[in-house]
C-alpha cells in the first residue's frame, strides 16, 4: 500500500536527502545539515512522528559528535602519559645501568703469574721422575695467585 505522500509503504519511513528549490537558489548545501539530512518535504514537516525521528537523528549526531571528541581527548592523553612513562623508564634504566657499571670491577683479562707458569711446567717437563724438585715453583705460584686474587 503506498501512501499519498509518495511512493513509502506502510510502517516504511523515509528522509528527504534532497535539496530543496529554495537552499539550491540560495546556496546552501544539504552537506551542512547533520547527517546530510535536508528539511523535510513540506507533506512531512507537520507529522509529529517524522520530526520527532528528525530531532532524534540529530541529537543522536550531537552525542556521536561529543563521544567522538571525548575519546580523541582521552587517546591523546593516555598516548602523553605513555610517551612521558616511557622517558622516564628510559632515563632509570641508563642510570642504574651507569649505576652497575660503575660498582661492578672489571675483571682481568691478562693471565696472571704467567712466568711462573711457565717455569713450572718446563720443571715438571724436565723431572717427570722427581716433581718434588719443582715445589718451591709450584709454592711460589699459588703465592702469586692468591695474591692477584686478592688485589
Amino acid at each position: 500500500m503506498t501512501t499519498a505522500g509518495g511512493g513509502a509503504k506502510e510502517g516504511e519511513h523515509h528522509f528527504c536527502t534532497c535539496t530543496t528549490s529554495q537552499q539550491r537558489s540560495s546556496g546552501a548545501s544539504s552537506l551542512s545539515q547533520p547527517l546530510g539530512l535536508a528539511p523535510l518535504h513540506p507533506f512531512y514537516q507537520d507529522q509529529p512522528y517524522y520530526v520527532a525521528q528528525t530531532r532524534e537523528l540529530k541529537n543522536r549526531e550531537a552525542e556521536l559528535s561529543r563521544r567522538d571528541t571525548f575519546y580523541k581527548e582521552q587517546q591523546e592523553r593516555i598516548q602523553e602519559k605513555n610517551a612521558e612513562l616511557y622517558k622516564l623508564s628510559s632515563q632509570q634504566f641508563h642510570e642504574a645501568a651507569s649505576k652497575a657499571e660503575s660498582t661492578i670491577k672489571p675483571r682481568r683479562v691478562e693471565p696472571v703469574c704467567s712466568g711462573l707458569q711457565a717455569q713450572i711446567l718446563r720443571c715438571y717437563r724436565d723431572h717427570l721422575h722427581e716433581v718434588l724438585l719443582c715445589s718451591d715453583l709450584a709454592k711460589a705460584y699459588q703465592h702469586c695467585v692468591s695474591t692477584a686474587r686478592k688485589g
